[in-house]
């Protein structure tokens, strides 16, 4: 391990392409400029945006008074991404390329199925994830909009929050452009804020609260359930695909791998170390607001972290839980925006179709075209990504996020899940190969993983037909066109893969 002064944040201000060609073929590579910190912060604040505080809402509503069942599948959800994040760690080591997944579908199954991951992050997984951020982050706005004294009807305030979202979306592309120092940097500061909110939610019900707070086990007013008809094992599915959007986002630290110092030891350390810090605190989060109010009130509020805020500190509390959503969704926002795009440089790197996508900019050392055609496309998912679904989501912007996080999580859950089954295959392919990491108590991890993910994707399908078939169709027609831009690939005589031809 490196010592504290030669890794902290560690983001190099010369960062870009290097002055070395990649082998010889005249294609510039991403330089290695982030340090284990920074890696860190990649993890935990990619994984803590919006959906801890959103999402207990919808936990709660699905199992109503079951607080055990709650706090047992918020700590076994942390396991099992645990066991996706060691056994992706052994692939980033043996392949510490930019992309990620898409260099270990490639490297398992083919040029298709790693171009089908790029279709998808690119119309649905990654834009949707950007735009549902940006969603978020501007409803928790509103209320300092409010507080500032603008006033719009229904109507206005959809459009006020909507071009507001493409805003905070086209600035954070701006700086990402400049530099991924900038990315880096803000990445470390907006992650140690938004951890220092979290810990303010795990101890402030206890410290302020005391003997006034709801007694665990307390479901609110006589006759009140927040749990629907639906049965426990439908509300633990969609509790479950709730759960799983919050803690998505650690696999973003493998998609920069190539520009992570020493990744064959910082990749793992981070992607242990931060989803080990997330579970803990997501626990804590929920044991608070489990301590704070009751199971009917945190199901009917949009926000349950606001109640804590509300009842420590009365009207001020409100403000204070804008401030620390707007932190924490940014923060989340930036990581996306920062690792996204490096996804479309590699495929632009394998397929001279794409070339353009793999361009990097010689003032700022960026693949540029691919963080602006990323971001574009998210834009238009704010704008547009209501129209057609329904009368029902007109009503509120929540809506909007939970249709795009419920789109997000399906289609890219059954990336992340063939991603780990690379594992396994690769072990056998390639067995011979140099692997600097290797899963700890394989098999065992990997396949807890992919049994969780199976049963998760069907426990999704049948709680959101309509979500669960939209990936489906996307994942089927992102392989023919997978498969088809391939053989023009292969006729046209290939493209460069990762510094080889």
């Amino acid at each position: 391990m490196n010592s504290p002064s030669s890794e902290h944040d560690a983001v190099d201000d010369s960062l870009g392409a290097s002055s070395k060609s990649a082998k010889g073929t005249g294609e510039a590579t991403l330089r290695p400029a982030l340090g284990t910190f920074t890696a860190l912060t990649i993890v935990v604040g990619g994984v803590i945006g919006s959906g801890i505080f959103f999402k207990p809402a919808v936990v709660a509503h699905n199992l109503g008074d079951e607080r055990m069942l709650a706090l047992g599948l918020w700590i076994v959800c942390g396991l099992v991404n645990l066991c996706g994040a060691l056994s992706q760690a052994e692939l980033a080591a043996m392949f510490p390329h930019a992309g990620g997944s898409y260099v270990y579908l490639r490297e398992a199954y083919g040029r298709a199925w790693a171009l089908a991951w790029a279709w998808a992050e690119f119309w649905v997984v990654r834009t949707g994830a950007i735009a549902a951020l940006a969603v978020a982050m501007t409803m928790s706005a509103r209320g300092l909009f409010k507080a500032a004294g603008w006033t719009f009807d229904a109507g206005e305030w959809r459009w006020v929050e909507k071009l507001s979202a493409v805003g905070v979306i086209a600035l954070l592309a701006a700086v990402n452009i400049a530099g991924v120092a900038w990315g880096g940097r803000m990445q470390n500061i907006t992650t140690v804020v938004k951890v220092a909110f979290i810990l303010a939610l795990v101890v402030l019900p206890f410290l302020a609260l005391g003997a006034d707070a709801t007694l665990p086990g307390d479901g609110g007013a006589a006759g009140e359930s927040p749990l629907p008809a639906v049965g426990l094992w439908a509300g633990i599915g969609a509790a479950l695909s709730a759960m799983m959007w919050t803690y998505d986002g650690w696999g973003n630290l493998t998609v920069v791998a190539e520009e992570v110092k020493s990744p064959e030891r910082a990749v793992p350390l981070a992607l242990s170390g931060g989803l080990l810090v997330v579970i803990a605190l997501y626990v804590g989060v929920n044991v608070g607001l489990f301590q704070a109010a009751s199971d009917v009130e945190i199901a009917r509020t949009a926000i349950p972290a606001g109640i804590v805020f509300e009842r420590a500190f009365g009207p001020r509390g409100e403000h204070l839980l804008n401030v620390m959503l707007l932190v924490s969704v940014f923060g989340a926002l930036n990581q996306n925006i920062l690792t996204g795009p490096r996804v479309l440089f590699a495929a632009g790197r394998d397929f001279r179709q794409f070339a353009l996508l793999r361009r990097i900019d010689p003032r700022t050392g960026t693949p540029a075209v691919a963080i602006a055609g990323l971001s574009a496309w998210a834009c238009v998912l704010v704008l547009f990504g209501d129209v057609g679904i329904g009368p029902e989501l007109l009503a509120s912007n929540r809506r909007l996020f939970d249709v795009l996080t419920d789109y997000c999580i399906f289609g890219g859950s059954i990336f992340y899940l063939l991603a780990v089954l690379a594992v396994f295959v690769l072990r056998v392919k390639r067995a011979d190969a140099p692997r600097p990491y290797r899963t700890p108590f394989y098999p065992a991890v990997p396949a807890a993983f992919v049994a969780f993910y199976v049963w998760l994707l069907a426990m999704m399908a049948v709680a959101n037909p309509r979500e669960a078939a939209a990936g489906l169709a996307f994942v089927a027609v992102g392989f023919a066109v997978g498969r088809w831009v391939d053989r023009r690939r292969a006729s046209e005589g290939g493209g460069i893969v990762n510094g080889k031809s």
